[in-house]
This record gives structure tokens, C-alpha cells and sequence, in this order.
């Protein structure tokens, strides 16, 4: 009887194991809207020549790295960031909307001094839609990755949403995490 129950335990930590995914979580190197502190959201952004500079050193810094999958979203200046690492690992990268920065509404394209951060207005996505997407990326890499590597290319203000529902953070906290600096990496072990 003790074998069988060993056995078993043996059984749901292999199953446990297999299932976990390994997250790398990193920013779009820098463009040329950030430098001009432009509310970029969901814009495509254009990388700077620094910001190339940084894609390219992420890829080099990741390159003994071992991953299956590399996410981003559909916005170009994260396309562009997860493409210098996908060249190296020869992969393409998996495009999806639900890695998007946060939508600021009638405040996309505007610069963020000229901005009034105490009451904005009702096209700017909530906090709490934010980190319901967050949630529902989480959900997406679960459903769609189980057991992988995985490196996702986020932006700023999203990867604070996303790293409140790995640490199981309020919606509230979000604006109290810092920024990720462009190409920054973080990583997260998802059960």
C-alpha cells in the first residue's frame, strides 16, 4: 500500500513538473516615442537605434537560453525586440493582442507632461481591465504552453498587470510596481 502511494505522489509531481512553465518577462527596447515621452499605448512604436542596440543584446544575453516559445504582442515595437531573439533561436515568435499596452484612449500619441493623470477620461482602459487581461495572458500561456520555456515581450505599464496576477497583487498595486527598463527580464515559475 505504501508503494502505491508513493507511486502516486510520484506521479502528480512529474505531472506538476511537466505542466509548469518557465517565464522569461521582458520589455520592448526603447523607440522613439519613449525618448520623446509620448503616450505610445497601443501605437506600433518604432525602436530607436538604442533600442535596436538593446534587442540585440537581450538576444545575445538569452542566447545559451533554452526556449520553446517566444510571445509578444502585435504592436511592432515588441514584434521587433521578440524577432532579434527568435533570428538566434531560429523560432517565430507568437503574436497576440492580449500582450498589448495599456489602450490610453484620447491620450495615445500625446506627451505624457500634457497629461492629466487625476481624472482620466473614460476611453483610457481601467485598472481593473488591465489586470483582467493580464489574467487572460496568464490564462493563454497556461492553456496554450504547458511545460515550456517561454520569453514574452511585453511593454511597461501591461508587464506591471501581468506581474500583479503572477504575485498575486491587487489591481491597486499595479501603479505601485516600477516600470521594467527597456529589455529588462524577470522571471516567474507558473504551476
Amino acid at each position: 500500500k505504501q508503494l502505491v502511494l508513493f507511486f502516486i505522489y510520484l506521479y502528480r509531481q512529474i505531472k506538476r513538473e511537466m505542466s509548469q512553465i518557465e517565464l522569461i518577462l521582458s520589455r520592448h527596447g526603447e523607440t522613439e516615442e519613449n525618448k520623446l515621452h509620448i503616450m505610445q499605448g497601443q501605437l506600433p512604436g518604432h525602436l530607436s537605434e538604442l533600442g535596436k542596440q538593446q534587442a540585440e543584446a537581450l538576444a545575445e544575453m538569452l542566447d545559451k537560453e533554452e526556449l520553446d516559445v517566444i510571445v509578444c504582442s502585435d504592436l511592432a515595437r515588441s514584434y521587433d525586440t521578440a524577432m532579434a531573439v527568435a533570428r538566434r533561436k531560429g523560432l517565430q515568435p507568437v503574436v497576440t493582442p492580449l500582450l498589448r499596452e495599456m489602450d490610453w484612449g484620447v491620450y495615445t500619441g500625446k506627451v505624457a507632461d500634457e497629461m492629466d493623470f487625476t481624472t482620466l477620461p473614460e476611453s483610457v482602459e481601467t485598472i481593473d481591465a488591465l489586470y483582467k487581461r493580464a489574467g487572460d495572458f496568464v490564462n493563454f500561456l497556461k492553456k496554450e504552453f504547458p511545460g515550456k520555456r517561454i520569453l514574452a515581450i511585453g511593454h511597461g505599464g501591461f508587464n506591471r498587470a501581468i506581474i500583479a496576477q503572477l504575485e498575486k497583487l491587487t489591481p491597486e498595486k499595479i501603479l505601485s510596481l516600477p516600470i521594467m527598463k527597456n529589455t529588462a527580464c524577470m522571471r516567474f515559475t507558473l504551476p
